[in-house]
């Protein structure tokens, strides 16, 4: 299928930013499933070992109690840097369930490099709601321009990737953005080549993007998301099983098997520093 000619792309030798998503709003059936906040930090350092430039968090207490506190990612992200030399953090605006807005945005205050922002709302599954109406997102956007935190735009359909255009038109998100696409979401955009392109040619020009898909699909078109030139994510909350039937052990095992897809097609993995480079982050220790 021919790229349509608007498509923002990106040199294909250039390094892959590599995200690693430790454990989603709520864990899934795999019993190696990070569950508590030792298990987040233990999970977090073995992805940055393996190759994982970024790691998005979504915290939970020393119990396993989802929780948006400031407190508890300051302590996840300080744990996790004492151990490796460098990851970009990027901290969850979504929550868990039946969160707040205030609640979802406590998160900003632990000051994380990146923060995502979800760009619209929908039907998460059968059985959620997954509510961000335009006043809440025109809030994230600004309280994250506040702190200096890069949004991640999170789109899980083509009128959310159009959401993130006009937050960039109206200059509530900095210039070069950052896009998330999302896919394989029952209720969202599905998770197929075709689909991906159309999304990709309504991005803004020169905006950096990343894509993945959740569940059956997302090591084939993590493969098309790299010839695309876009950079990549995996992570327990994305893919439960390393291959058909068989459960993924770690969030490492999915990062390991990222970079070496990356070597298969000659993206170099980029390492935290290359990453902010390529994103527009501030070097390291630079506020």
């Amino acid at each position: 299928m021919p790229l349509p000619r608007s498509l923002p792309m990106i040199a294909t030798d250039q390094p892959a930013v590599l995200t690693c998503a430790l454990i989603g709003g709520f864990p899934s059936g795999n019993p190696n499933h990070p569950r508590t906040l030792d298990d987040i930090v233990r999970e977090g350092v073995s992805a940055v070992r393996s190759g994982a430039a970024v790691l998005h968090i979504h915290a939970r207490t020393a119990d396993g109690v989802g929780s948006q506190e400031a407190t508890v990612y300051r302590e996840i992200g300080a744990r996790i840097l004492a151990e490796v030399d460098d990851v970009i953090l990027n901290y969850t605006t979504a929550g868990v369930p039946g969160m707040s807005d205030d609640e979802r945005l406590r998160s900003l205050d632990a000051g994380p490099e990146l923060a995502s922002l979800d760009a619209g709302s929908m039907n998460f599954g059968p059985k959620i709601l997954f509510v961000n109406s335009q006043a809440f997102i025109d809030r994230m956007a600004v309280e994250m321009g506040k702190r200096g935190i890069m949004p991640e735009l999170e789109c899980f359909d083509a009128g959310m990737v159009d959401t993130g255009r006009r937050l960039v038109e109206r200059e509530l998100v900095a210039t070069p953005p950052l896009f998330q696409i999302v896919l394989g979401v029952e209720g969202g955009a599905p998770a197929r080549v075709d689909t991906l392109v159309h999304l990709v040619s309504l991005l803004p020009r020169g905006a950096n993007w990343a894509a993945f898909a959740i569940g059956a699909h997302h090591f084939t078109m993590m493969g098309a998301v790299l010839a695309m030139g876009g950079h990549i994510r995996t992570g327990l909350e994305d893919v439960t099983r390393i291959s058909r039937g068989v459960w993924a052990e770690s969030n490492a095992q999915l990062v390991e098997r990222a970079v070496r897809m990356c070597q298969d097609v000659g993206r170099p993995v980029a390492t935290p520093d290359q990453a902010r480079e390529l994103l527009g982050l501030p070097a390291h220790g630079v506020e």
